[in-house]
C-alpha cells in the first residue's frame, strides 16, 4: 500500500512538472518580448545638471501598466546591487522611506505622486554626481527601471585680469590677459565692452582658462571699460572683472567758457578751460596778452577723461577786449598742443569827460554867440540814456529856443547871460549811472538896467538922489548921465561927472531942480568891454504934491470887539505917502470920542478894543510931505454879545451822512467855481483890446513937464488922456523886466491913479487936445516897457 502511495505521488509530481514545463513553453515568447523592452529602457539615460550646493531633482520616469500599481521603488547607484534609497507602498509598509546614511543620509526625499515621480536631493555635493538607477516593482507586473545621470557643476574659484603693458599707445593689442581658475566643467572666458562681445577666443590649460585681449587700443577705451566674464552655468551669476585700458592720447578739444557773460567790473568772475580726450591729463596753461598767468590763480580738476582749469579774475575796464588763451598739451606726445581764445567782455558803467567845443575860448564867451559842449563817453554796454544838466536842471531839446541836444553834443544858439552856470552830462547803462565833472561857464554881456523906470516927485530947490543900478559882466562899468524934457526936444543935456558918483555897478546922481525947466527925464548910460547899454535906465522927475484920496474902502470882519478896513491907495503925489486911520465912538448928544489914531505905510487896518453893540465913525486919510488928501469916512457897527452867540452856535459832532453830503457839496462848488473862472477869463480876453482906462493928469500950461498936485479947473489947464491898453506881456529890452523898487513902483502906480492888480501893460499916450509933442514923446520914452507890476 505504501509503495502504491509513493508511486502515486511520484506520478503526480511528474505530471505537475510536465504541466509546469508546458506553461513555461507557452509563456516564453511573452517573456522574451518583456526582456527586450527592459533592455531598451535601460539604454535611455536622462541627464540632470545641478550646481554644487543647490537641490537636485532626479526623475523616475517609469510608467505603470494599466490596471496595476507600484508597490516598491528602489534607487541604486549604477549597477550596484544594494539600493541606496527605497520607498515602500505595500499595505503593511505604505509610505515607508529608507535612505542609505552613508550616501544620502537625510538629504533625500522621494515624491511618489509627482509627475513623473522624483527623488529630491538637497544640497548636492560633488560626490553626488554619478549615474543612478530607479527600479519600480508592481503588484502583478514585472519590475521596470529608469536611468538618471546627475552632473554636479562647480563654478570657477577665481577670475583675475593680468596687465602685460600699461599704458598703451593707440592701436596696441595683447596688452592684458583674463584668467579663470578651477571650475567643472571648464568655464568660458570672454571679453565684453559696453555690453557687446568683443573677444571670445579662450584657452583651457589644465585647471586654468584664459583669454588674451585681441582688440586694438582706441581713444574710446578711456571712457568705456572692458569686462572679463568667466562662467560655466546659467544658475549662478558669472564671475566678472572690469578693466579700464590706459591709452596714451593727446587732447581732442579745448574750449573756454565764462561762468557769467559778460563780466561785470568789480565782481569776481571765473573762466573755465575744458580739455577733452587727453590721457594722461593735459597740462593747461593760461596766457593774457602773451603773458602767462601764474598757476596760483587757477584750479585744475580731472574726471572722466576731462580736464578743467578754472581761472578766477577780478576784471577791470582795462581788461575789456583783451584775449585770454588756454593752451593744453600731453607731454608724452609730441606736437599735440591745442589752444582756444576767449575775448573778455567786461561791462562797466560810463566814464564821462565833458569839454567845451573846439575854437571856443572859455574866458571869452559872449552873449549872442553860439556855444557847444562835447560829452566823451566810455561805457560798455553803450548807454541807453544820455542827459544834459544846467545848474542841476535837465536841459531839454528845444529848437525854437536854440537848444539842440544830441547823444554826445549840446549846442546853445545865440546864448544869453542866463545860460551861465554849471553844465554836466550824465549817462546810464545796465551797470550804473555816471555824471561828469561840472564845466562852469560865464557868459559876458553888456550892461543892462537893474531898476525899472520910475517917477520921482521933488519940489524946486529940493535935492534928490537918483540911484542907477546895472547888471554887467565884466563889471568894469563906466557910467554917464543925460537929461531931457519936452522943451529940449531931442537934444539931451550931458550931466557933468562931478554931479554923480560911481561904484562898480552902481551910480548915484545928486540932482536939484532949480527951475521948472529942470523937470524931465534923467537917463543913465553904462558900458563895459563887451559893449554899451542898449536901453538906458530912465528916471522921470516931476513936481511933488499932496497925494490923492484913497478909494474902494470896505469894512469887513466885524465882530463885537474888532473890525478890518481895507482901501485902495491913490496917486502919492510923487512922494512916499502914509495912511492915517482915526476912529470916533458916536455917543449923541455927546461929543464923539476918538478911540483909534494910527498911521501906517499901507492902506489896510485892523481895529481892536471896540465896545460891543456901538456905532463908530472912521476916517482914512492919505498924506505925504506935501500935504494930505481929503479923508474918506466909513461907519462901523459892532455886534452885540447876544448876536455873537447866535452867530457862533455850539458845535456838535456831525453825523456820517452830513460829512458825506458836505464833501459832495464842496466838490460841486469847486467844479462850479472852475467853470465860472474859465468863462470869466475867456470873456476878459475877448474884450481886452476894447477895454481902456482913462487917467487925467493935469498939466501946467506954463511948463508941460510939471504935473499939478491938485486938480485945476478946465479953463486953466489942459487935460491929457492916458489910454492904458491891456496887451500880452512884453519884455524890457528883449528880456523880462526886473522887479521895481518899492518907492518907484509906489510913486508911479499911485501917481497915475491905476488900480493894483492890473496885468502886464504897455502904455501909449495920446492927447485929447492939442499939446506940445515933445512932452508926449518924453513920457512915452520914460514909461515904455512898464508892466503892471511896475504900476503897483
Amino acid at each position: 500500500m505504501m509503495k502504491l502511495t509513493q508511486l502515486y505521488d511520484k506520478t503526480v509530481r511528474l505530471m505537475l512538472l510536465l504541466l509546469l514545463l508546458l506553461v513555461c513553453c507557452l509563456l516564453s515568447p511573452v517573456s522574451s518580448q518583456q526582456d527586450s523592452t527592459n533592455e531598451t529602457q535601460e539604454e535611455d539615460v536622462e541627464e540632470v545638471r545641478v550646481v554644487v550646493g543647490f537641490n537636485a531633482s532626479l526623475p523616475c520616469n517609469v510608467r505603470a501598466p494599466d490596471h496595476d500599481a507600484p508597490i516598491l521603488t528602489l534607487w541604486y547607484i549604477a549597477d550596484v546591487e544594494a539600493p541606496v534609497y527605497s520607498y515602500d507602498e505595500r499595505p503593511i509598509q505604505r509610505g515607508s522611506r529608507w535612505a542609505d546614511p552613508k550616501v544620502f543620509g537625510s538629504r533625500a526625499f522621494f515624491h511618489a505622486h509627482s509627475t513623473p515621480p522624483a527623488l529630491l536631493l538637497a544640497h548636492a555635493t560633488v560626490e553626488d554626481g554619478r549615474l543612478y538607477r530607479c527600479r519600480v516593482d508592481f503588484q502583478n507586473t514585472r519590475s521596470r527601471m529608469a536611468w538618471v545621470n546627475l552632473t554636479v557643476v562647480v563654478p570657477p574659484t577665481k577670475t583675475e585680469v593680468i596687465t602685460r603693458v600699461s599704458p598703451v599707445n593707440l592701436g596696441d593689442r595683447n596688452d592684458v590677459i583674463c584668467k579663470a581658475y578651477g571650475g567643472s566643467p571648464s568655464p568660458q572666458v570672454l571679453w565684453l565692452q559696453e555690453g557687446k562681445l568683443v573677444d571670445s577666443t579662450y584657452t583651457i590649460a589644465g585647471n586654468e582658462t584664459y583669454n588674451v585681449l585681441e582688440v586694438e587700443a582706441s581713444r574710446g577705451d578711456l571712457t568705456s571699460p572692458f569686462l572679463c566674464r568667466a562662467t560655466n552655468n546659467d544658475r549662478t551669476g558669472p564671475d566678472e572683472v572690469e578693466y579700464l585700458r590706459n591709452v596714451t592720447c593727446g587732447p581732442l578739444t579745448v574750449t573756454i567758457t565764462g561762468e557769467e557773460e559778460p563780466i561785470a567790473e568789480g565782481r569776481t568772475a571765473t573762466i573755465t578751460c575744458t580739455v577733452l580726450g587727453s590721457n594722461p591729463p593735459a597740462l593747461v596753461t593760461w596766457y593774457q596778452q602773451g603773458q602767462m598767468i601764474k598757476p596760483l590763480h587757477t584750479m585744475v580738476s580731472h574726471r572722466d577723461n576731462v580736464t578743467r582749469s578754472v581761472l578766477t579774475l577780478n576784471a577791470s575796464r582795462s581788461d575789456h577786449g583783451r584775449q585770454m588763451v588756454c593752451r593744453a598739451e600731453n607731454k608724452l606726445i609730441q606736437n599735440n598742443a591745442l589752444e582756444d581764445i576767449f575775448t573778455l567782455d567786461v561791462q562797466y558803467k560810463p566814464i564821462l569827460r565833458m569839454t567845451l567845443g573846439r575854437n571856443l575860448d572859455h574866458d571869452d564867451l559872449r552873449e549872442g554867440n553860439d556855444l557847444f559842449f562835447d560829452c566823451n563817453i566810455d561805457a560798455n554796454p553803450a548807454p541807453y540814456k544820455v542827459e544834459w544838466w544846467h545848474d542841476g536842471e535837465l536841459v531839454s531839446h528845444n529848437v525854437s529856443g536854440g537848444v539842440l541836444v544830441s547823444e554826445s553834443t549840446l549846442a546853445l544858439q545865440k546864448v544869453r547871460r542866463e545860460k551861465s552856470g554849471q553844465y554836466q552830462c550824465s549817462a546810464s547803462n545796465v551797470e550804473g549811472d555816471t555824471t561828469s565833472d561840472p564845466v562852469n561857464i560865464t557868459i559876458k554881456y553888456a550892461p543892462r538896467c537893474s531898476v525899472s523906470p520910475s517917477l520921482r516927485g521933488v519940489g524946486l530947490l529940493e535935492p534928490l538922489n537918483v540911484t542907477c543900478l546895472v547888471d554887467a559882466d565884466p563889471p568894469d562899468v563906466t557910467f554917464s548921465w543925460t537929461f531931457n524934457n519936452s522943451v529940449r526936444r531931442e537934444q539931451s543935456e550931458v550931466v557933468s561927472n562931478q554931479r554923480y558918483t560911481t561904484e562898480r555897478l552902481r551910480s548915484v546922481l545928486f540932482y536939484t531942480p532949480m527951475t521948472e525947466r529942470d523937470y524931465g527925464t534923467l537917463l543913465c548910460h553904462a558900458s563895459n568891454s563887451i559893449g554899451t547899454q542898449k536901453t538906458p535906465c530912465s528916471f522921470t522927475v516931476i513936481s511933488a504934491g499932496p497925494p490923492e484920496e484913497v478909494t474902494g474902502c470896505t469894512v469887513d470882519n466885524v465882530t463885537s470887539h474888532s473890525s478890518s478896513i481895507v482901501c485902495s491907495p491913490g496917486f502919492n503925489g510923487g512922494l512916499p505917502q502914509m495912511f492915517l486911520l482915526q476912529v470916533w465912538k458916536e455917543e449923541p448928544p455927546k461929543v464923539d470920542e476918538l478911540v483909534v489914531n494910527i498911521s501906517l505905510a499901507q492902506s489896510e487896518f485892523l481895529v481892536r478894543s471896540l465896545v460891543p453893540g456901538h456905532h463908530y465913525r472912521s476916517e482914512v486919510t492919505a498924506h505925504n510931505a506935501r500935504g494930505a488928501a481929503p479923508p474918506v469916512t466909513l461907519h462901523i457897527h459892532t455886534l452885540k454879545e447876544a448876536e455873537m452867540h447866535k452867530s457862533l452856535p455850539s458845535r456838535s459832532e456831525p453825523s456820517p451822512l452830513m460829512l458825506v453830503l458836505a464833501v459832495i457839496g464842496g466838490a460841486l462848488l469847486v467844479v462850479v467855481m472852475l467853470l465860472v473862472g474859465v468863462w470869466a477869463v475867456r470873456g476878459r480876453r475877448r474884450h481886452s483890446h476894447a477895454h481902456r482906462e482913462n487917467v487925467h493928469i493935469p498939466m501946467k500950461e506954463s511948463n508941460p513937464d510939471i504935473l499939478e498936485a491938485a486938480p485945476q479947473p478946465p479953463t486953466s489947464a489942459h487935460t491929457i488922456t492916458i489910454s492904458v491898453i491891456k496887451q500880452p506881456h512884453q519884455t524890457y529890452d528883449g528880456e523880462p523886466s526886473p522887479p521895481p523898487p518899492d518907492v518907484g513902483a509906489e510913486e508911479l502906480g499911485m501917481g497915475m491913479g491905476l488900480r493894483p492888480g492890473l496885468p502886464s501893460q504897455k502904455t501909449v499916450f495920446g492927447a485929447s487936445e492939442p499939446l506940445h509933442r515933445p512932452i508926449e514923446k518924453s513920457l512915452q520914452r520914460s514909461l515904455r516897457g512898464l508892466s503892471s507890476q511896475h504900476l503897483l
